[in-house]
Order: structure tokens, then C-alpha cells, then sequence
């Protein structure tokens, strides 16, 4: 089982790296949210008609969804989940996503859920729908897939891994 704590304290140390080296104020940075309450996930396991995946409730036990988590991505909460102009956004992104496209990353855009979102560009995060909270890899879409994370696990830490990159190239920036 993941240590939620010790991910979202490595995350929260990534994201200070890229805060300590935004000094042209590219990104927005926020902390993560409150946990979320079981009744909460209970009502968008409802809402949903299926079950989250098991590792992205129990992050969402730990905090209910990250503003900025990574550059402008939004991870979202049981708010954006049981409706909101984010979750509308992400939904019509996966609707204009092209057939040749879905097909070759196999997937289906009826049992997509989108988990996160950039407020700014056409990228987004979504998960199969998978029954019986089993796992399920995230999957990062800008028009096609770009990514694909074996569990909501390994995308947070690949988001930690994008942070730590961010600090980097803005640093290298900063001193040319």
C-alpha cells in the first residue's frame, strides 16, 4: 500500500524546488486540499455509477484533489468529480479526442474519467473506468496520448519526477 503522507511530502519538495526557481511567476502553486470525508466518496461512487480506482480513493482520503499540481494541471477532488466546469471541460476534451486515435491507444471515451486538467492547454488525465476499484493506469492526453502510467501511484510520482525536471530547466534558465 502507498504511504500517501511521504508522496504528497516529496511532492510538496518538488514543488518548492520549482517555486524557489519560478522567478518570472510562470506557475501557480497551492496546497493540496483537505482530505475528503468516506460519505463524500460515496456519493460520487454514486453520482459515477462505478467505483474509483483504490489507489486514487485512498489519495483522495489523504487530500481531496491538488490545485497546480503540476505547472497548471489541476488533480481534481470529489468537487470536480461530482460536477464542475473543470470536469465539464476535461469531458468534452475526451469527446473530441479522434477515433483512429482512441482505437490505437485502445480506449473507450465512455469509460474514460478524467482526473486532472490543465486550466490553460488541451491536456488532461483520465482513467478507465475499471470495476471493483481495481487498479487502473492513468493515461495523459493533449490531443493523442502522450503518456501512460501503469496506476494512479506511478502517475503521482511521475508528477513529482515532472516537478523536480520544471525546477530544473527553470533554474538552468534563470542563470543563462
Amino acid at each position: 500500500m502507498i504511504n500517501w503522507p511521504v508522496e504528497m511530502q516529496r511532492m510538496r519538495e518538488a514543488k518548492e524546488r520549482v517555486r524557489e526557481s519560478d522567478v518570472e511567476d510562470l506557475w501557480r502553486f497551492e496546497e493540496p486540499r483537505p482530505p475528503s470525508e468516506p460519505e463524500r466518496l460515496r456519493e460520487v461512487v454514486q453520482r459515477l455509477g462505478h467505483d474509483l480506482d483504490s489507489e486514487y480513493a485512498s489519495f483522495l482520503l489523504e487530500t481531496d484533489g491538488w490545485p497546480a499540481l503540476m505547472q497548471d494541471v489541476d488533480l481534481f477532488g470529489t468537487e470536480e468529480l461530482l460536477g464542475s466546469p473543470a470536469m465539464d471541460t476535461a469531458r468534452s476534451l475526451v469527446k473530441t479526442l479522434e477515433p483512429e486515435g482512441l482505437a490505437s491507444s485502445r480506449l473507450d471515451p465512455d469509460a474514460l474519467l478524467p482526473i486532472a486538467a490543465s486550466t490553460t492547454t488541451i491536456d488532461f488525465f483520465v482513467m478507465p473506468v475499471v470495476r471493483g476499484g481495481a487498479p487502473a493506469p492513468v493515461i495523459w492526453i493533449a490531443g493523442a496520448e502522450v503518456e501512460r502510467y501503469s496506476s494512479f501511484a506511478d502517475f503521482f510520482r511521475h508528477m513529482i519526477d515532472e516537478n523536480i525536471g520544471e525546477a530544473e530547466i527553470l533554474r538552468a534558465d534563470n542563470s543563462e
